[in-house]
């Protein structure tokens, strides 16, 4: 589930997103792309309609039940399949990776954040590309104001109810929700988001043994900086790969000094 991927954002919207991709990646026709927590498939199924080759990744099936339809509905051949974005099974396959609308950061913590990473990493070609779209956390931390269980849209009519709330120190926001039939059986959910800043992103590529490449503020290219309430970064799988950087290593220690009684990797 996306806590900004909204079904009523206008097509248009969408096509922009697609556009910057495209302009962002320098994609070639027939890319095979991979859409990392794709979601109901919008972004997957636009990507399609461009000739590219598509493969959309997600943990929830309901999602995906949506996305095939979809597809199906534009003859598109588009594969969707369930599975955990920190176990991709593919190997130096892949032209290119997205990660949009916010998918990134929906795990439980920046360990698990990191073993997507470096799954995404391990199913690229060598100098394929990764892109990360998601919300600015220095933009959010100066305008962010808390929501108490606000009415949202109506849903056939149902009534939707969002409580969002940011933890500053865990740098999620997190979205508690609430649908209301009309009998008046309540559905509770929740979804929870790390939010990076740009620094936070490269660290976490770096360590994912990927190559920070560029940034953007938002898909029409404008720069990025604190006013901007997206980061859109781009990074590469290296030609020739180095080891990964361990979450724990310690880079102004000596690589010498090791806690006592750890054992060695």
């Amino acid at each position: 589930m996306h806590l900004e991927d909204d079904p009523r954002r206008p097509h248009s919207q969408v096509k922009s997103q697609i556009d910057g991709v495209e302009r962002f990646m320098r994609l070639e026709p027939r890319s095979r792309v991979l859409d990392l927590g794709c979601g109901s498939g919008r972004r997957t199924i636009e990507l399609a309609r461009r000739g590219h080759r598509v493969l959309g990744v997600d943990p929830d099936e309901r999602a995906l039940s949506l996305a095939r339809a979809a597809a199906k509905d534009e003859k598109l051949n588009i594969h969707f399949m369930k599975a955990d974005t920190r176990a991709i099974p593919y190997r130096s396959e892949i032209d290119a990776v997205v990660s949009l609308d916010g998918a990134f950061g929906q795990l439980p913590n920046d360990r698990d954040d990191l073993r997507c990473l470096e799954a995404a990493r391990k199913a690229l070609k060598p100098s394929g590309l990764l892109l990360i779209d998601t919300l600015n956390k220095e933009w959010l931390m100066r305008h962010f104001e808390p929501n108490f269980w606000e009415q949202g849209e109506e849903r056939r009519s149902s009534v939707v109810l969002d409580q969002i709330s940011f933890d500053f120190e865990r740098g999620r926001l997190d979205n508690r929700r609430v649908i209301v039939d009309p009998d008046g059986k309540r559905t509770p959910s929740f979804v929870s988001v790390r939010v990076y800043a740009l620094t936070e992103l490269k660290a976490q590529l770096e360590r994912a043994g990927l190559t920070y490449l560029q940034s953007w503020g938002g898909f029409d290219g404008s720069a990025y900086g604190m006013d901007s309430a997206r980061v859109i970064v781009l990074a590469e799988r290296p030609r020739e790969e180095r080891p990964a950087k361990r979450a724990d290593e310690d880079e102004d220690l000596p690589t010498a000094i090791r806690i006592k009684g750890r054992r060695k990797r």
